[in-house]
């Protein structure tokens, strides 16, 4: 019997879900599980008469604001109204009501909303508490806290309650929290007791095409410094270079890492540079392009900052990673993925000399999409005893 309820209930969320993405502002990140509160049972108050459940005490109460407050205005969801109905099938003690909880955390316009579902037990419930300023979604790749801004209805926020509502409607309180970046995947949520998240699980958040933008801003690099423009350039002569310094540095990444920026304009691929000596040498030829799975040619056309053509030099420091971005011509919305053709360019004499193009083949744009947070401008860090 229990197998067959979790049969009909997993698939009741998908129904559910479905009916969710169909709202063109809102894209379903992660579902929470239903599962079920103790809860006293019922009683019908003396003073107005209705169906009563007194909430068990939070926790925490130290942070909480004062008794007394009366909403009657939270959103009824009719999309899981009948999921938390069938919960109704679990065994529960006899002097206790088991509450139906489940969450929702979507991206919607310009903010990530969390979705608490609860199905009232009764006309109304006293002594109940959805969250403070303690909740926050954790980036668990970065440390990165996305604090909560708000709820609905707002007066629940930081106070104890009472809610009015009709007996087994599923309510849908929100909180409200900044946009998480497309980026993010995996999280830990924290101050929202009665739905369980507290911190102690680490999700993995849904990451799909239907997570990106279709277009891209274009990127904000650092821009780099001209020291000394090409003076008669000859590639033969490393004097005759132009010479760059203050590149845009990133944290570590293995050389060649790409990322990716589509916009209606032009496509930009970022190149990731391991700096193995203080004063290095770059070249880009003129020729490069992206390929489709059609055979369709997106031309270069720049690179950021830096000569197209010509050798240059970019002074820093050993052990920097640098950053290069090439401009082509935009993709077309469907491609999935490219393949990148740098030519080789022209020999030239010098210690080492190297100007050898490559060919990368099957490269995802979805995913080289996703790498754009890895190039984020990140100024070098020294530790020395100069100063001692």
């Amino acid at each position: 019997m229990k197998r067959i309820l979790s049969i009909c209930l997993m698939a009741l969320v998908c129904m559910s879900l479905q009916a969710q993405g169909k709202h063109k502002d809102a894209t379903m990140m992660k579902q929470g599980w239903i599962y079920s509160r103790s809860a006293p049972k019922a009683e019908t108050d003396s003073l107005t008469g209705k169906l009563t459940v007194k909430w068990p005490s939070t926790e925490d109460r130290h942070i909480k604001g004062r008794d007394g407050i009366v909403v009657s205005d939270v959103p009824v969801s009719d999309d899981w109204r009948t999921l938390m109905q069938m919960s109704e099938g679990i065994s529960r003690r006899a002097d206790d009501e088991l509450v139906p909880f489940t969450w929702l955390l979507n991206r919607e316009d310009d903010m990530t909303v969390l979705h608490c579902y609860m199905r009232m037990p009764a006309d109304a419930v006293t002594n109940f508490w959805l969250t403070s300023e303690e909740a926050a979604i954790v980036d668990q790749d970065t440390g990165t806290q996305y604090r909560a801004i708000g709820c609905l209805p707002k007066d629940c926020w930081k106070k104890y309650f009472t809610i009015n509502a009709p007996k087994d409607s599923t309510l849908d309180f929100r909180v409200f929290f900044p946009r998480l970046p497309e980026t993010v995947k995996r999280v830990k949520i924290y101050g929202v007791p009665n739905w369980g998240l507290r911190g102690s699980n680490e999700l993995d958040l849904k990451v799909s095409s239907l997570d990106l933008p279709c277009f891209d801003d274009a990127p904000q690099m650092h821009k780099s410094r001209l020291v000394r423009p090409a003076v008669n350039y000859d590639n033969n002569s490393s004097g005759s270079w132009s010479v760059y310094t203050d590149a845009h540095t990133i944290r570590p990444l293995p050389e060649g890492t790409m990322a990716l920026w589509c916009t209606p304009e032009a496509t930009y691929l970022a190149i990731s540079h391991e700096q193995n000596w203080m004063r290095e040498y770059y070249g880009c030829e003129k020729g490069g392009m992206l390929l489709d799975g059609s055979g369709h040619q997106y031309k270069l056309k720049d690179m950021l900052d830096y000569p197209l053509g010509q050798l240059f030099w970019i002074e820093g420091y050993s052990g920097d990673c640098t950053v290069t971005v090439l401009v082509y011509e935009p993709l077309s919305p469907n491609v999935e993925t490219f393949t990148y053709v740098d030519p080789d360019g022209e020999p030239f004499k010098a210690w080492g000399a190297n100007w050898k193009g490559s060919v990368k083949h099957g490269l995802n744009v979805e995913e080289l999409r996703r790498n754009q947070r890895l190039f984020e401008y990140y100024p070098r860090q020294i530790v020395d005893d100069s100063n001692e």
